[in-house]
C-alpha cells in the first residue's frame, strides 16, 4: 500500500532570483492622505457630549478651561462692569432690610395699642 512519492526541489541563485522577483513593498491603490479630523467644531461636539462627565476641578476640569480661555479673553473687565450692579444691590437690600425692620417695629407697637 505504500506509494513512494518523489519530491523534487529547485533552488534558485540569490540574485538571479532578485532579477525575476521585487522584493520592494507595492500597492494596488495609491495611499491616500490621512485627514486631519482635529476641528473646533469637532471639539465643541465633543464638550457638548461630555459636558456632564468633565469634573468641577483639576487637570482636565471645567476650572482648567475657564483659566486657559481666561488667558485669551479679559474676564476681569467683565467683573469691573458688573462690580457697580453688585453694589446697587447691596444697597438695595440694605433699604430694604431696614424698610423691613420699620413694618415689624410698627406692627409691634399696633399690636400693643400703642398707635
Amino acid at each position: 500500500m505504500a506509494e513512494n512519492v518523489r519530491l523534487t526541489k529547485t533552488v534558485q541563485e540569490k540574485d538571479k532570483l532578485r532579477k525575476i522577483v521585487s522584493s520592494t513593498f507595492t500597492t494596488f491603490i495609491q495611499p491616500q492622505d490621512l485627514q486631519d479630523t482635529d476641528t473646533v467644531s469637532e471639539l465643541f461636539r465633543l464638550y457638548d457630549k461630555l459636558y456632564l462627565q468633565i469634573p468641577l476641578e483639576g487637570p482636565q476640569s471645567h476650572t482648567y478651561l475657564i483659566e486657559e480661555s481666561s488667558k485669551l479673553v479679559d474676564i476681569q473687565q467683565d467683573n469691573e462692569a458688573i462690580q457697580p450692579l453688585l453694589d446697587e444691590i447691596t444697597e438695595l437690600r440694605e433699604r430694604l432690610l431696614s424698610a423691613n425692620e420699620q413694618i415689624f417695629q410698627l406692627e409691634e407697637e399696633l399690636a400693643r395699642g400703642n398707635v
